[in-house]
């Protein structure tokens, strides 16, 4: 592993778990052993490396939903899936590493953030169209509502008193969409049907 490498792990685990307010240049140098001088050879300030690192991790989401809505399967199937698959992805974040992202003191991430947003929403729309078309999704929705409400997700990220129901990101991310795919009838009912 070289050195941007070891700095870019190191960075990825300590932000994903502490934020990366509380993350210092000088903590990722210490537990990627490597100098100060080193760090800045690859990377400007330590907002670069967060950008960086939200990159790679949103491409790899994007890229991920992406093989599955491409993939084989049904249309709920599919859904399935992607639950899991955003189920996964919130797990490797804290809350801290959200309220970072929707901290408005960090414009330029929270608009790479929203940039990142809008690519996987037109990602969705596709594959909730794909599924009317096909007869394996309600065809009476509203599929702009439908994106709406799901953006909604994120500002409900935002406020404190949402956040403060959960534990942790998984388990609201998990409530989130199962309102929003299952409604509030009985999984099992739904499945069933």
């Amino acid at each position: 592993m070289t050195k941007k490498q070891k700095i870019e792990q190191v960075a990825k685990e300590l932000f994903l778990k502490y934020g990366f307010k509380k993350v210092t240049v000088d903590e990722i140098c210490r537990k990627a052993h490597v100098s100060r001088k080193t760090y800045y050879t690859f990377y400007e300030n330590k907002n670069a490396l967060v950008l960086y690192i939200v990159d790679e991790i949103s491409r790899q989401n994007l890229q991920d939903f992406s093989a599955l809505i491409d993939g084989p399967g049904s249309f709920a199937e599919k859904m399935s899936k992607a639950m899991e698959l955003k189920f996964e992805f919130s797990k490797s974040m804290s809350m801290e590493f959200i309220a970072d992202i929707f901290d408005p003191a960090a414009t330029e991430i929270m608009e790479y953030w929203k940039n990142v947003m809008q690519e996987s929403m037109l990602l969705l729309m596709n594959f909730l169209k794909d599924g009317q078309l096909k007869g394996e999704m309600n065809p009476d929705l509203n599929l702009n509502f439908v994106l709406w409400f799901y953006s909604k997700m994120s500002d409900m990220l935002k406020a404190p008193e949402a956040l403060s129901m959960f534990s942790n990101v998984e388990e609201f991310v998990k409530q989130v969409t199962q309102v929003l795919v299952f409604g509030i009838m009985p999984v099992e009912k739904v499945l069933n049907d």
